[in-house]
């Protein structure tokens, strides 16, 4: 896995200062401070401290090198970093099989010839699974399910019947997509379940965290927007509709039929209730409460949610006056 420095900087075109001949084995954190290996700097605080350690290599901007250190430079340094960690990438699985003896496949599935299939895989009828898409042991995919290309979906994931993944869309392990939304009728005494018809659409380059659940529709497609990145321990309810480029931060919660537009950020254990609308460009901080619609852009807090600025004068209000008391 050792490259050259020379050679990392041409494979993407920076520029470097000292030694390019350096092999570089590994990537690390600046307290990690291993040898042989390359950091960054994207807080030019750290620079006295990188300078100190005992990591040979840096990615840091161009103005400011690190002293005694070999410096690649990008004007995004974390980005550079975050890039070239592919090139370190160990694969999840080493199995040599493209489809291991002991998954379970319907003969009408339609599997392209480069994806690969793990151990204990269920494929259900009509299933189809796209180039190089990889699925992992114990991942259960029933019928109708449509993998695109280039999807990774890690070890015990289960897609419920129709569910459709477009391309490069990963699935971290335990991930459930499709389970029936949350639905019930009291009538008498008696709660009857709503059948939830419809199924759920992940578009491309999503990511979804561990254990995370995405209910499908009532009736049409709950829908999550391209390029949009689920945590862990997420919960996305029936009918949502999320927009591109959102981020849901861990144990996060959007009840049914709710909207949220593009470039949307949950915090962190915020909550939506059902059938509201978030706005472009909205971020809800950590532990919010959104019982409404939000229409304008900006950072929101507090439960029920208010303009962060808002939520933060009351705050330190209420905790003056009772320090007062």
């Amino acid at each position: 896995m050792a490259q050259s420095l020379a050679e990392i900087a041409e494979k993407f075109s920076m520029s470097y200062e000292g030694n390019g001949e350096l092999e570089i084995v590994g990537l690390c954190g600046l307290s990690d401070n291993f040898k042989n290996h390359l950091s960054f700097v994207a807080d030019r605080r750290l620079l006295a401290a990188a300078s100190s350690s005992q990591i040979p290599a840096f990615i840091t901007f161009s103005d400011c090198p690190v002293k005694g250190k070999v410096n690649l430079f990008h004007e995004n340094p974390d980005y550079a970093m975050a890039m070239i960690a592919k090139l370190y990438l160990q694969p999840a699985s080493s199995t040599a099989q493209k489809i291991d003896q002991s998954a379970v496949i319907a003969d009408s599935a339609i599997i392209a010839s480069s994806a690969t299939i793990g151990a204990n895989v269920v494929i259900g009828a009509n299933v189809v699974i796209g180039e190089r898409t990889n699925i992992m042991p114990g991942s259960v995919l029933l019928d109708q399910v449509v993998v695109g290309n280039d999807c990774v979906i890690y070890p015990n994931c289960v897609l419920r019947e129709r569910s459709i993944l477009q391309d490069r869309v990963v699935l971290q392990p335990g991930v459930v997509i499709g389970g029936d939304g949350f639905g019930y009728i009291r009538y008498g005494q008696e709660q009857v379940k709503i059948p939830q018809l419809g199924n759920v659409v992940i578009e491309s380059d999503v990511e979804v965290g561990a254990n995370s659940t995405i209910d499908r529709a009532r009736f049409s497609s709950t829908r999550i927007g391209r390029w949009t990145k689920i945590d862990n321990g997420v919960v996305v309810a029936h009918n949502v509709q999320i927009g591109e480029r959102c981020i849901l931060v861990a144990q996060s919660g959007v009840a049914g039929s709710s909207r949220l537009g593009n470039d949307v950020v949950l915090a962190g254990q915020v909550g939506l209730v059902g059938h509201i609308h978030i706005a472009d460009n909205v971020t809800l901080l950590g532990q919010s409460m959104a019982t409404k619609d939000i229409r304008e852009a900006g950072v929101w807090a507090g439960s029920p949610a208010r303009p962060a600025k808002q939520w933060k004068r009351a705050i330190a209000r209420l905790y003056s006056r009772a320090m007062r008391e």
